[in-house]
């Protein structure tokens, strides 16, 4: 790219730029000396590598040149002071002393930096005075160059430091610690490459590293732009995908280190206004915990949830003369929360594989179910009318939930429909109708509302009580026909020449006029109402037969025998065989045949739900909730056991004599002192 190119003329000495721009025929440009004339070849722009792979020629390294034009650059561009980062402290040795050449600083800079560099040096022995390393560094500060790295001993860095930021030092070559703790800003930093090795392997600089390191260029009050140059002494720049994750890319997010030890536990233990508890909350690991539940005002919800759960249970006490044949409903409710919790379990296994889980859940299957907040029903005779794999699209009231089933639900004797339910029309979801003097509804029911899948099934038009879909379209044609009387009419350009059988006019509907109903559609609404009352005799007997022995439960270990292999069968045997010993336990209960279950299982969820609502939120505010509290008690098991620690977490002798080691671990010397 032009860029590049442009970029690179730049860094070239004034000889060989003009040589650049006008060899575009090959020419030499000739000089006149002394000594006659020479011929100065014209070199390239960007030389490519002697030797390796062309991929990864934008790592090459610069040459002696290469630096010297990069420092003439940014002398002539007015962009020093310049930090430049190198990812080596010997790097930051070679890069400076390329640079012996040049003299950075003015006469009276140099006569600044030399007293300040004298007064520097008087403060070492004159041993160390002499030392190669403090000879260097002084010689380099006085042309204006300076290192910085963790190899240099602090007065020296001190001083370096010093030196910079009274601008006295033009070029300073660093490692990435000088970006991390010293506040001290530049006109200008380059990166001589933007590979580093992290004590591991070579990687890219991460977003967060690049950030921390480009923001020192630009003083705050001096530079209106902070200029950053990425080093590229190859042929080819760096890969696009790199670039944009190093410059565009999310920080990395910061992890906590905190780890408990042994000698930390023995020491808060000994501490009495502190605890190990404490600590751990105060640590950032948990950061962002403590802080949730301070501003989701958890204590004042538990505070509230209590005192409510509190009035129900009173409630329920005193109900309980009520109950009369429901006096098990508690009993009966944790059974059928077992029983739903493991048909779930089931379905989603036989789900995985697709389709109708071996035809578990396909159309006309009669299943029970159980939704008492949510629709009122509990153990409820039910039919299939999609199945779950057929609900992955989304429709009008489907918002393509894998996990749910659409099924015609007969509602219980005691159900009063709402006026919202009875405006909707059949074929559409939540619709309520009445036939043979009882409710049904169309409900969407989910895996973990399914209470069991019968074996019974019935060939029925699923079509006729949903099809959302098509009575959706039919329903916008409707209104678009209503509202242009002009719908349907053909087009000039889609008409054929056959003039006697083109009607231009086909379709159009008179305003004002009805159209008459025809003699099939008379017949079509006789089958729909037939095909109602199949079903919801269908429904009527399935409740009949659940009331008095039972309905046939469905081995879904046949369904599942193609679908499955291995250690999984197995599994799956064991849980439908649990599941019909929690169904047989469930049946077993009075208040499985009690006329008004409903009303006594709502009562029962409702407690239970927050009951469980605020036994989370206990769990929550308690230490128990805390990532590190199980490596605690274990830790503290441990010294109790071996001594450390008595019952009262009352630090003993041992534990005393390990709290004083510090130079290694405190437990094993203590164990061979006590040996």
């Amino acid at each position: 790219p032009s860029g590049y190119s442009e970029a690179a003329k730049a860094l070239l000495p004034a000889s060989a730029r003009a040589a650049a721009e006008n060899g575009g025929t090959g020419k030499g440009v000739k000089t006149c000396g002394k000594g006659g004339s020479t011929s100065v070849k014209p070199s390239s722009v960007a030389a490519k590598p002697a030797s390796g792979s062309r991929l990864s020629s934008w790592q090459a390294q610069g040459s002696k040149q290469d630096w010297i034009s990069l420092t003439r650059f940014l002398e002539r561009e007015g962009l020093m002071p310049t930090v430049c980062f190198s990812f080596s402290k010997k790097k930051c040795e070679e890069l400076a002393n390329m640079l012996r050449s040049l003299d950075l600083n003015t006469a009276a800079e140099r006569n600044l930096v030399t007293s300040f560099a004298i007064q520097t040096v008087n403060r070492l022995s004159p041993v160390d005075s002499k030392l190669p390393q403090v000879l260097t560094t002084v010689e380099m500060v006085k042309r204006g160059i300076g290192v910085h790295h963790g190899g240099l001993l602090p007065i020296l860095k001190e001083m370096v430091e010093i030196l910079f930021s009274r601008n006295l030092i033009k070029i300073l070559f660093a490692t990435e610690t000088f970006a991390m703790g010293v506040n001290m800003p530049a006109r200008c930093v380059v990166f001589n490459a933007i590979r580093k090795h992290d004590g591991t392997q070579f990687r890219e600089l991460q977003p967060g590293e690049y950030t921390q390191m480009a923001g020192r260029a630009g003083r705050r009050g001096l530079d209106k732009v902070g200029t950053v140059i990425i080093c590229c002494f190859g042929d080819q720049p760096p890969p696009q995908v790199v670039l944009k994750n190093m410059l565009t890319g999310s920080s990395t997010k910061l992890q906590s280190q905190f780890r408990l030890t042994y000698t930390m536990i023995l020491n808060l233990l000994r501490v009495e206004d502190m605890s190990v508890e404490g600590m751990i909350k105060r640590s950032f690991s948990e950061f962002a915990t403590q802080r949730a539940l301070t501003s989701n005002e958890y204590p004042k919800l538990l505070a509230r949830g209590t005192k409510t759960l509190l009035k129900l249970d009173e409630d329920f006490a005193q109900e309980s003369d009520g109950r009369i044949g429901a006096e098990d409903i508690e009993d009966y409710y944790f059974s059928c929360r077992n029983v739903l919790s493991s048909s779930k379990e089931l379905l989603s296994f036989i789900l995985s594989g697709g389709g109708t889980g071996g035809g578990a859940l396909t159309v006309g299957r009669v299943l029970l179910v159980t939704s008492a907040r949510k629709h009122g029903l509990v153990r409820a005779p039910s039919i299939v009318l999609r199945p779950p794999a057929l609900s992955s699209k989304p429709s009008v009231g489907n918002k393509g939930n894998t996990d749910s089933t659409v099924c015609i639900v007969l509602m219980p004797e005691s159900y009063t429909p709402s006026k919202h339910h009875t405006e909707l029309k059949l074929g559409t979801l939540n619709y309520v109708g009445e036939a043979s003097n009882r409710y049904f509804a169309i409900y969407e029911i989910q895996l973990d509302e399914i209470l069991l899948v019968s074996s019974v099934k019935h060939k029925i038009d699923c079509k006729v009580f949903f099809n959302e879909v098509s009575k959706t379209a039919s329903n916008s044609d409707a209104l678009t026909a209503l509202g242009n009387p002009f719908a349907g009419a053909k087009s000039m350009k889609g008409r054929s020449l056959d003039i006697g059988n083109d009607n231009p006019f086909a379709g159009m509907m008179a305003r004002g006029k009805k159209g008459s109903v025809s003699s099939e559609t008379k017949k079509s609404s006789s089958q729909d109402v037939q095909s109602v009352n199949d079903v919801m005799s269908y429904l009527v007997d399935a409740e009949s037969i659940e009331s008095k022995s039972g309905i046939d439960i469905l081995d879904l270990r046949e369904c599942a025998k193609n679908m499955h292999q291995g250690n999984s069968v197995m599994e799956f045997g064991n849980a439908f065989t649990r599941m019909e010993r929690d169904v047989g336990i469930m049946r077993q209960f009075r208040s499985h045949y009690h006329p008004n279950l409903e009303r006594h299982y709502l009562i029962v969820e409702r407690k239970e739900s927050l009951r469980s609502r605020v036994k989370m939120l206990r769990h929550l505010l308690s230490n128990e909730s805390l990532a590190l509290f199980p490596d605690f008690l274990q830790r503290k098991a441990c010294l109790q056991t071996m001594g450390y620690v008595d019952e009262n977490d009352t630090v003993c002798l041992k534990g005393r004599v390990a709290c004083e080691v510090n130079t290694c671990e405190g437990l094993i010397v203590t164990e061979m002192v006590f040996a």
